[in-house]
């Protein structure tokens, strides 16, 4: 999801893994640890979060009633990449129900306010 979320500064002249500043700006990296993630577990499965502001990106795309189309959110983020590469086409479609959807999102909201008082980087 980082991709979609932190946009590289200077993406246009450059690919994106070369990049090196973001908006928003990445977490920083421990030279021991590497970058700090998150890993949400619900209905058998996991999503792994780099950020807040992927955990917020998420919350928004799937707590909308209508889930927006990939090709939609590919253009958003001003991407050649997509739709098919898009997270959310990757997303498993059983948890895509609305009712499935409802349960994800809180428990990523529980998750990110867990985060946020814990102060683990996120």
């Amino acid at each position: 999801m980082t991709y979609w979320v932190h946009r590289g500064v200077n993406e246009s002249d450059t690919y994106y893994e070369h990049c090196s500043a973001f908006e928003p700006p990445l977490p920083n990296k421990d030279p021991l640890k590497g970058y700090p993630y998150l890993t949400v577990s619900v209905l058998g499965f996991h999503i792994e979060f780099s950020s807040s502001n992927e955990m917020e990106h998420f919350i928004e795309v799937m707590e909308q009633k209508n889930l927006p189309t990939t090709i939609s959110l590919s253009k958003q983020r001003g991407s050649q990449n997509g739709p098919n590469s898009h997270w959310l086409s990757r997303f498993p479609a059983h948890l895509k129900k609305w009712e499935k959807r409802e349960k994800l999102v809180l428990a990523v909201k529980k998750a990110k306010e867990s985060a946020e008082v814990s102060g683990n980087g996120f």
